[in-house]
């Protein structure tokens, strides 16, 4: 019997042993690690995000980096968060509802505000967050354009060029009689300035006037004509030099480039303005002895200096007239070389453009594309749509026109000016098929708001 007793004991107390001790384990960790939401191949916008977490103050703070996406739903969402220890609860508050997480809990985060409690496993630690996540309102490639002038000098047939300069819009009108210049400060109202032009040739094709560094630039009848005051203007007479004077170009790094004949040989090649005198370009790379060939355009193109891919100033020439009239179809790109000394031009025309040849267009550099605007095509069909290039002028393409469309009582033009100033763009003026166009259209890109 005592043998039997003694063999129970044991037992028992091999049973005690072994049996696991019971820990009382409570956490006062409460804070969120990870947030995001489950994949929804309908609303891919969401996992697509980087979301932020901030620990600090009294309320922590949840949100979106940068607002979601144009069309991201948020009113019904499930989002998956990851906690730094497992929480004793989870609440979501919103205005309307209060939800104890499952962790799929569905929620409609256009309710604002809306938080998150979280109570650690102790049951009393608790920290909260505001959850903030918003989509775009507003399609941010969505242009917006609005007509904001309408008749903003007398109706008559005339040429019109206009700048921007000294803190003023400044539009040149010529008639053919006389020479005009309205000013305005926001492109909608203009005025008449009361001070009368002196040294411009009568009649002036004022499309050709250059705007380089607040110093204006023309040329007609070998002459260069200068002017830093838009009214008065100096002229230097270049009948004697061994080269004439065809027509001004484009500003370009830092300098006011022009197109020049030589005399003798009749050969074409570019020059620049230092000083207000001009000099040939001698270093020109990328042409036979440095000289154009007759079909670079002399005239009705469209120039601009904007900035390439590689972050350096380059220069684009596209479409115009070549030295005998006809239209070209010619993308000229003219770039300084860094590695060397001198500029260096080259034909980046393609086979199959989008469109063939036009005269009369603007472009500008604009939410990192090149806009164009405006022209006539070798059949004299007028372009009335914009086109846009997002390889520096290698290929243009129509714009979707969800996106980017003229307002309906747009009218397709030639000769358009265009001007990009912060953040917006005016296309001021132009010519139709029947009339002078007296009118301001300004446009902004969304996502540049």
């Amino acid at each position: 019997m005592r043998n039997l007793l003694s063999i129970f004991i044991l037992i028992a107390l091999m049973t005690t042993a072994c049996k696991p001790k019971v820990i009382d384990e409570t956490s006062s960790e409460n804070r969120v690690n990870t947030f995001t939401f489950y994949e929804d191949t309908l609303n891919p916008g969401l996992t697509a995000a980087t979301y932020k977490i901030d620990h600090s103050g009294d309320t922590g703070r949840i949100y979106s980096k940068d607002s979601l996406r144009f069309g991201t739903r948020l009113d019904s969402v499930i989002p998956y968060i990851t906690y730094v220890a497992t929480p004793g609860s989870a609440t979501f508050y919103l205005p309307n509802d209060t939800i104890i997480s499952t962790g799929i809990d569905t929620l409609n985060l256009t309710q604002k505000p809306v938080y998150l409690r979280v109570l650690a496993s102790d049951l009393k630690s608790e920290r909260w967050y505001r959850i903030d996540i918003d989509a775009h309102k507003i399609d941010p490639y969505l242009y917006v354009w609005q007509q904001i002038g309408k008749n903003i000098f007398p109706e008559q047939n005339c040429e019109t060029k206009a700048f921007y300069t000294n803190g003023k819009f400044v539009l040149f009108l010529n008639n053919g009689i006389s020479t005009e210049i309205y000013l305005s400060s926001n492109a909608e109202a203009w005025s008449k300035s009361a001070t009368a032009i002196q040294g411009l040739p009568t009649p002036c094709q004022v499309r050709d006037i250059l705007l380089h560094n607040d110093t204006l630039y023309y040329i007609a009848d070998n002459q260069l004509y200068c002017s830093g005051n838009l009214h008065t203007w100096s002229s230097t007479d270049y009948s004697s030099a061994q080269f004439e004077p065809i027509n001004m170009l484009l500003s370009y790094d830092e300098m006011a480039w022009c197109l020049l004949q030589e005399r003798t040989t009749k050969r074409l090649m570019l020059g620049i303005v230092k000083g207000g005198l001009i000099e040939p370009m001698t270093d020109l790379q990328g042409m036979e002895d440095g000289y154009l060939p007759t079909h670079f355009p002399i005239s009705d193109f469209a120039a601009l200096q904007f900035e390439s891919s590689s972050e350096r100033p380059r220069a684009m020439i596209v479409g115009g007239r070549a030295i005998n009239g006809s239209p070209v179809n010619s993308r000229w790109n003219l770039e300084h070389v860094i590695t060397e000394t001198g500029y260096r031009i080259k034909d980046f025309t393609i086979s199959q453009p989008t469109f063939h040849t036009l005269t009369g267009a603007a472009i500008v550099q604009y939410g990192g594309k090149l806009v164009m605007f405006g022209g006539i095509d070798n059949n004299l069909d007028w372009n009335s749509d914009i086109l846009y290039s997002d390889d520096e002028g290698m290929h243009w393409y129509l714009p979707d026109t969800s996106q980017n469309k003229m307002p309906e009582d747009y009218i397709t033009r030639q000769y358009p000016s265009v001007i990009h100033l912060n953040n917006c763009l005016y296309v001021i003026g132009g010519s139709s098929q029947n009339s002078t166009l007296r009118d301001v259209y300004k446009g902004q890109l969304n996502s540049l708001r």
